[in-house]
């Protein structure tokens, strides 16, 4: 698997990648359009790097991002050369994890959408789930452990080496633009690798609340489950708490709550009333405006910040 990574067609489909989603430099300063100024020397270090173990990610950039209906986003961007190496593992990883994933996971999987997460509530309503557990982790990007989420990793990959890697993205260092922490718990915001993860680590909450016989629609961290009385979705709160504190994470009590068709909910955005599904007419578009970005963290500027660390 390993060999699969750094093949050669595979980073450069990783840098292609990345290079189409015209992301912002990261805490190197080095753009892709910097990258792509010596592209050959850059690919061919990252792969020599990559197979001599030699490969060290640089600390991810914090920036703040301004949220479409007001507040703020803290994200962690990795440099350009992260991302390629990240992704260059995504799509090895990819195709052998997302077998796993259960058809109520609707984020960040090929072919699935908010969209198709609404019509499968559609659905349930239709079949007389009329109830509702309307719930949200507390927190859940910057709470997962790093041992679960390893241990977890290595269920179902057997090669070590991408093993570490994927520890060694998790437990990045951070960069403000004065000082670096390590992140000692969370999937990094903003980080090629964390989507996956984060379905990953979820799919024991969906395999659980669903051998229990509830119905439940998940995108990302938010998610609803489906029940025909009052009592059943009561249960599956308590459920859904006891699954979660095994998973050394919390509901958010001021988020969650058990609700219905009849009083009405808004889940991703969407509106539903009894049988009325309804978006709003003014949704905010997702431009994400950058509110702060560091200044560029030179090599000799890391180093003395790691020793004074």
């Amino acid at each position: 698997m390993y060999n699969s990574l750094i093949n050669k067609s595979n980073l450069c489909s990783a840098w292609q990648r990345v290079k189409n989603n015209h992301g912002c430099a990261g805490a190197d300063g080095i753009s892709i359009t910097k990258f792509e100024s010596e592209l050959v020397i850059n690919l061919t270090k990252l792969q020599r790097d990559l197979q001599n173990d030699a490969y060290a990610p640089f600390p991810l950039m914090q920036i703040q991002v301004a949220k479409p209906n007001g507040g703020i986003r803290t994200l962690a961007v990795p440099t350009v050369r992260d991302r390629i190496a990240q992704t260059a593992a995504l799509q090895i990883i990819e195709p052998i994890l997302e077998p796993e994933f259960e058809d109520c996971s609707f984020a960040y999987r090929k072919g699935r959408s908010v969209k198709k997460a609404v019509y499968q509530i559609k659905k349930y309503y239709e079949q007389g789930y009329k109830w509702v557990v309307d719930a949200d982790i507390e927190a859940f990007f910057d709470n997962v452990e790093h041992s679960l989420i390893v241990r977890t990793v290595r269920d179902y990959i057997l090669d070590e080496r991408i093993c570490q890697l994927i520890e060694k993205w998790i437990r990045a260092e951070v960069y403000d633009g004065e000082s670096l922490r390590m992140l000692d718990k969370g999937l990094p915001q903003g980080s090629v690798i964390s989507p996956i993860l984060a379905n990953l680590f979820l799919d024991e909450l969906d395999e659980e609340i669903m051998e229990c016989g509830f119905k439940i629609v998940r995108y990302s961290d938010d998610f609803i489950i489906l029940c025909k009385s009052r009592e059943k979705a009561e249960a599956a709160m308590q459920l859904t708490d006891e699954i979660l504190e095994k998973m050394c994470l919390d509901l958010d009590d001021e988020d969650t709550s058990v609700t219905s068709f009849d009083n009405g909910f808004k889940f991703l955005g969407v509106i539903f009333v009894r049988s009325l599904i309804m978006t709003p007419f003014d949704k905010p578009k997702k431009e994400r405006k950058i509110v702060h970005i560091p200044r560029p963290l030179s090599h000799e500027e890391y180093k003395s910040l790691k020793e004074a660390t």
